[in-house]
């Protein structure tokens, strides 16, 4: 244990998640609609992520008290303590000495002092928060919306072939490659903690060995066999034909992929956070212009294109960042992370994937199952028809989208409920846990009255086909009453988060999409008398949604969060003693 863990142990009422963090520990990656829970949840850590006794490195290196004290992490959560004490009245100088702030913000709560905290000055809090996690949710949910956008004016077959091209690349691609990249956060986080260094650039490489090793025989078949793996979901020949072109071209881009979302995980785990967010501002806006300028160049195909370059530029950018631009100040130990890279070693890389496998099948899936209640949608609406399939991408599209909000609302609220929590602090814990319900909502009916009102001008960004137009305009009422559900979904979801109840978010989403809402929305669409339309599918999906979002909206209001706190403590205390 190093001198700052030790130093760190006397506040036993403090701040523990810094909004970096935390954004960055839920978010899979750019495509689906990851978040609504955490693998890791739902798998049994082991008591010692490492292989051997020979692994322990030899002379690690101590995180200095000074480095701590300097982090980005620590220096987030010493605002934090900060600015709730000025929000209750008690005079810290800005410029005050951090451990007189920490000591302060101790003494306070321990005295008992501090008021229940006022709903305004949550909503001041969340709002803050959230601002600029919504900017970056929608640069990352654009890496996919945009090949739409892109698309959708060269017809409806072309339409709906990019939405089948994306839903099998999901499915098979990008949901493998982070269910697998999921024992990375257990794995790396651990040998760090332990600082047992060269341990986390091994699992690296072992990750990253492993997914490429399940991708390639995935990957030959998008390359050679597209066609016919598509053939055997969709009716319909040419859209099936397109659809395997987009695979064919987004091959080259995949590597890119492994190695940026292992990347993340090998830099999170040691406090590095900003990296990543830092590529995805260049990467988003590179995308937009590579898809409509290869669009308008080499048509349809433009759009995978396009798509496989930015992953390599977010891959290059990532190794960029991380040899020149990550300071040592700027991680949550003071140091760099090339301590971490041991260098590499394809013959171990490729070897011992005991652990490594069983935290990766759970994870894989647990992500599958959380992509498939979405693209199961995609390939019923499939069924329904080329103009059918057209309009449901655009409106699962929308829905993705409007959905960042939301969701950046809940990240927000996650990280101030936990904080409250661990500092002991179960009166502000219940304030923050409805200000942020009630804000949500109101976000959902702004997203409402957008979607419902300006349905045809929304229709318009996406395609010029009046046919396909028409039909999202009869199902955008549908979607824009989802937003409602949605909302809630989201909002509950990260209050769970934050209270540590997020095993009833992930079995709540399981029974109502694949007992309720999938079932459902079949029925409807194939076999009610009201078959043949996309309302089906919208209305199973609306029906899962308002289900998951009052059962999680009940447990995180009514919850016990004097039973919270201790929870949050004893989670806090086992995290230092690991």
């Amino acid at each position: 244990m190093s001198s700052s863990t030790n130093h760190q142990d006397e506040f036993t009422h403090q701040f523990t998640h810094s909004e970096f963090e935390r954004r960055n520990s839920i978010v899979y990656g750019s495509v689906g609609k990851g978040g609504l829970y955490i693998p890791q949840d739902f798998i049994k850590k082991p008591s010692s992520a490492f292989e051997s006794d020979d692994e322990i490195e030899s002379t690690p290196l101590l995180a200095s008290a000074a480095g701590r004290k300097k982090s980005t992490i620590d220096r987030d959560i010493i605002n934090q303590e900060r600015e709730f004490l000025k929000d209750n009245h008690i005079a810290i100088s800005q410029n005050e000495d951090e451990e007189v702030v920490r000591e302060t913000f101790e003494n306070v709560v321990k005295s008992k002092a501090l008021p229940k905290t006022k709903p305004m000055v949550e909503l001041k809090h969340l709002v803050k928060s959230s601002i600029p996690l919504v900017l970056t949710f929608l640069l990352q949910n654009s890496l996919s919306t945009i090949s739409v956008v892109s698309v959708g004016h060269l017809g409806a077959t072309e339409l709906a072939a990019v939405s089948m091209g994306a839903m099998t690349a999901n499915i098979t691609g990008y949901a493998t490659i982070q269910g697998i990249a999921t024992a990375l956060d257990t794995l790396c986080p651990q040998a760090f903690g332990a600082q047992r260094y060269h341990l986390v650039g091994g699992y690296f490489q072992k990750c990253t060995a492993l997914i490429f090793t399940v991708m390639l025989p995935i990957l030959f078949l998008w390359s050679f066999f597209g066609y016919e793996v598509i053939c055997l979901l969709v009716p319909d020949k040419e859209t099936a034909k397109l659809s395997a072109e987009y695979l064919k071209y987004l091959v080259p881009g995949i590597p890119a992929y492994i190695l940026f979302e292992c990347g993340k995980r090998f830099l999170q785990a040691q406090g590095v956070y900003h990296i990543s967010t830092y590529v995805l501002f260049i990467a988003a806006p590179s995308n937009v212009f590579m898809n409509f300028f290869f669009v308008s160049k080499i048509g349809y195909i433009g759009a995978p294109v396009a798509v496989a370059i930015n992953y390599w530029i977010m891959a290059i950018g990532l190794l960029i960042g991380t040899l020149y631009f990550v300071k040592p100040e700027q991680t949550s130990s003071g140091l760099s992370p090339l301590v971490c890279w041991g260098g590499l070693d394809l013959k171990k890389a490729f070897s011992s994937w005991r652990k490594l496998l069983g935290l990766a099948i759970p994870g894989l899936v647990m992500i599958e199952a959380e992509f498939l209640a979405f693209e199961i949608l995609t390939l019923m609406a499939s069924y329904l028809g080329t103009v059918a399939l057209a309009a449901q991408s655009v409106g699962s599209t929308m829905a993705s989208l409007t959905y960042q909000v939301p969701f950046a609302i809940g990240i927000a609220a996650s990280t101030r409920i936990a904080n409250y929590l661990g500092a002991g602090l179960s009166g502000p814990a219940e304030v923050a846990t409805k200000v942020a319900l009630v804000f949500g909502l109101f976000i959902s009916i702004f997203n409402f009255i957008v979607l419902f009102t300006f349905d045809r001008q929304i229709a318009d960004i996406f395609t010029d086909d009046e046919e396909v137009i028409a039909t999202i305009q009869e199902v955008m009422w549908l979607i824009a009453l989802m937003q409602v559900s949605d909302a809630m979904n989201a909002n509950s979801a990260g209050c769970l988060r934050g209270q540590g109840q997020t095993k009833i978010g992930g079995y709540v989403n399981l029974f109502s999409y694949y007992v309720v809402g999938i079932p459902l929305s079949i029925y409807i669409s194939f076999y009610s008398p009201w078959k043949g339309s996309l309302h089906g599918l919208w209305i199973g999906s609306v029906t899962a949604l308002t289900i998951i979002g009052v059962v999680q909206s009940y447990f995180a209001l009514f919850a016990d969060f004097d039973k919270l706190c201790e929870d949050a403590r004893n989670r806090t205390n086992n995290e230092i003693n690991v």
